[in-house]
């Protein structure tokens, strides 16, 4: 039995622990960022992929990480585990496994040909998608060796995303701070992988306390990503340059069919013109006015039977700067909340459509209403912190929280009013001590209202025969007559009321300013009319994908789940008509309010078609993706393209070639040899201002003796090429250049 001093096994344990960590750390743990990068460029495509194809990606995404743990250098292992993982889960999530059998001839190109279709087509394109994500997460490992190149990924990542950003409805921030985090992950162990490589000692040490190793950085970088996502959001400085761009063609940047926001407004001030609120629900109805800005964030999804606005609360005072609320007894609905109510003011006879809608937010805020198609029959599988604290305000169409309360999710039944155009004209407008409800509420105008409100309303609807039909001219005039604009210009507002303001100075503005001048005006000539503010329908994600790959037209107000954004917040009014209750309607430019129609009834000319606007908007979805996407995609291969190109000698050469085109080797020697002292410089290896160059290279051959020689050959070369007569030849530059790589290789 040899004997080993306790020395040399110490020695032995030490490297071995040092190996172990570079091998799970440094040579592994990079792929695991390169696959959080991954995660956040995918985001991109919300809303356009189907929520199986994003399964498939997370298993595969899954597997890699797994696989790329577990072994370092079998690639062809790790390739075999990811490809199958990728065909394995893009079969269970097409119709593969619905096995219909073999050819029964091997010759019948027909059969094959059925037998494609039916199985090896259904993997599309889930395992295309699959198998790029694979690729994807090699190259990038590949592609980021060094700080230069990684650097060189994640600015082409950010540009990515900053595009996308611009020019489609996402909010992008918490995925650009993610690959921000993961950046800074990654030059870590770039960093400790170079310290492992020069000073294998030193590396061998730090090994020795992995702990105190990557607590600190782990503190760092946790909490400037911390920072980053919880940061709250400031104005807008400058605009992005799509923006710019469409602004001055005279063209708005489109809006994703959704408006609103919390507001502020000063009378006069231009300040306002260029707010910087947000658009969302939770506003001061009390000072209508300013502008605001779109956030695209998400705030709930709606599965079911039909599209709708979805309701919040409705408005009855008005102002003359916003709106005010009548108290009214409320009905509270006890925890159970399984109760069913009626609209007393519709008649039995009315025909109407169920709607069922199952609600679930996204995020954690609290909210004074619950949202549905109104009005709202039944409410149960409320999930709440405050399930017995729910009101119902049966008047105004209102199911209420006694205190803001945070909600899961709950489903609702709503009974719709068809809306009949030729039913609701021929019904009577009754007198207010006359009808089902008290309509004093509803007619109500503050006494200081300017007159010439009014007068433009009974000119609007002079030529209307009935109520019904005033009430549409009063939506196609104001429609067609007042621009939309997110950002009115404020500073034209001379009048104290609002809705004087709008239609007689501003002459601008969304869905406040319109909804709030179609019911004062329709008041001013009669007819009961509220304000009432909730949300849009949203998009759901399944209808765009079905009408692209489809090639037929869908039924955009059939069912389906929809995700619901701050940016569809709305307002917009309700007309009340005897015997049918309230009927909404939408005098906003550029959207329309979905309803049902009776199935037999004929085309009327006279109302609006159903979403317009909004499927306008959808058009231009897809035609977006048909060149933005793929354009920052070219744009990004092109950057890695030249990256990879340089990383090749002939690319060093042709670039070379190109750079110094036109300098003497004298110029190019004296140009390498400025840069190779900045580069010392950031190195910590700085000219002092009274050295002269042969003092500063004497100095850093001293310090580094191994590459005196070098910093000799760079030293003589230089001063022959400074002071000499011009007389250097090409291969004397060739030889500094070499040198110089060498130096900074080693440095």
């Amino acid at each position: 039995m040899s004997l080993m001093p306790k020395r040399q096994i110490g020695f032995r344990t030490a490297a071995a622990r040092a190996d172990y960590w570079g091998q799970l750390a440094l040579d592994r743990l990079h792929r695991l960022f390169a696959i959080v990068i991954l995660l956040q460029l995918i985001q991109c495509f919300r809303g356009y992929w189907w929520s199986e194809t994003y399964s498939v990606i997370y298993g595969v995404v899954t597997a890699i990480a797994v696989s790329e743990l577990l072994f370092t250098r079998w690639l062809g292992i790790r390739l075999a585990l990811q490809a199958a993982a990728a065909v394995v889960l893009s079969a269970a999530y097409s119709p593969f496994f619905e096995w219909a059998g073999w050819p029964s001839d091997w010759k019948d190109q027909q059969q094959w040909s059925l037998f494609y279709d039916f199985h090896i087509a259904s993997l599309h394109p889930f395992v295309e998608l699959a198998a790029g994500a694979v690729l994807a997460v090699h190259v990038m490992t590949w592609f980021a060796r060094t700080r230069t190149s990684l650097v060189s990924l994640l600015m082409a990542a950010i540009g990515v995303m900053a595009t996308v950003d611009s020019f489609f409805p996402l909010e992008l921030w918490h995925n650009i701070a993610w690959i921000v985090a993961a950046g800074l992950g990654w030059l870590v162990i770039l960093h400790l992988r170079e310290l492992r490589a020069r000073h294998p000692d030193s590396w061998e040490a730090l090994a020795e306390r992995p702990i105190d190793l990557a607590v600190p950085a782990v503190i760092i970088i946790g909490l400037l990503l911390l920072t980053g996502i919880f940061m709250p959001r400031a104005p807008a400085i400058l605009e992005d340059p799509y923006t710019i761009w469409s602004e001055a063609q005279g063209r708005s940047v489109p809006s994703a069919a959704g408006e609103g926001g919390q507001l502020t407004t000063s009378i006069g001030a231009s300040s306002v013109k260029n707010g910087s609120s947000s658009s969302g629900y939770g506003r001061d109805d009390r000072t209508l006015g300013g502008g605001f800005d779109f956030d695209y964030s998400p705030v709930m999804t709606v599965a079911t039977n039909r599209r709708s606005y979805w309701r919040g609360e409705a408005k009855a005072v008005y102002t003359g700067q916003g709106w005010g609320d009548v108290r009214r007894p409320l009905s509270l609905l006890g925890a159970g909340v399984d109760t069913r109510f009626g609209v007393s003011e519709r008649a039995e006879t009315v025909k109407t459509e169920k709607l069922t809608q199952t609600v679930t937010m996204l995020r954690k805020d609290r909210v004074p209403v619950l949202f549905g198609a109104g009005p709202v029959s039944k409410i149960d599988e409320l999930e709440s912190d405050n399930n017995g604290g729910v009101q119902l305000n049966p008047e105004d169409w209102e199911v209420r929280f006694n205190k803001p309360s945070r909600v899961t999710t709950y489903t609702i039944e709503s009974d719709v009013t068809v809306f009949d155009p030729a039913a609701l004209r021929a019904a009577a407008v009754p007198a207010p001590d006359a009808a089902s409800i008290d309509l004093s509420p509803y007619l109500q105008l503050p006494g200081e209202l300017p007159a010439r409100v009014k007068n433009l309303a009974l000119q609007v609807t002079a030529s209307g025969a009935n109520e019904f039909d005033k009430t549409e001219l009063l939506v196609k005039y104001l429609k067609e007559t007042y621009p939309y604009n997110n950002k009115p210009d404020v500073s034209k507002r001379k009048s104290s009321d609002f809705v004087d303001a709008f239609l007689f100075e501003i002459k601008e503005g969304y869905c406040d300013y319109y909804s709030t001048a179609f019911v004062v005006m329709a008041r001013s000539v009669g007819i009961p009319a509220r304000w009432v503010k909730g949300y849009t329908s949203g998009v759901d994600p399944a209808q765009a994908e079905e009408a692209r790959y489809a090639g037929a037209p869908v039924n955009t107000d059939g069912p389906g789940t929809y995700t619901v954004r701050n940016s569809d917040a709305h307002s917009w009014a309700e007309v009340y008509f005897e015997g049918y209750g309230w009927i909404p309607f939408e005098p906003t430019a550029g959207f329309s309010v979905p309803q049902p129609v009776p199935v037999d009834a004929p085309a009327d000319l006279s109302a609006e078609p159903v979403d317009a606007p909004e499927a306008d908007e959808a058009d231009k979805a897809p035609v977006a993706i048909g060149w933005q996407i793929p354009a920052a995609g070219a744009a990004l291969l092109l950057v890695a393209a030249i990256a990879v190109l340089l990383r090749k000698r002939r690319g060093i050469r042709l670039w070379k070639r190109i750079r110094y085109a036109g300098a003497s080797p004298d110029q190019r020697i004296v140009r390498e040899t400025e840069k190779l002292v900045k580069f010392l410089g950031r190195r910590g290896m700085k000219r002092e201002d009274h050295e002269t160059m042969r003092e500063s290279f004497n100095r850093w051959g001293d310090k580094f003796t191994s590459l005196r020689p070098d910093f000799d050959r760079v030293l003589i070369q230089f001063e022959r090429a400074r002071y000499g007569r011009g007389m250097g030849a090409e291969q004397d530059a060739k030889q500094v250049e070499e040198t110089v790589a060498r130096l900074r290789k080693a440095l």
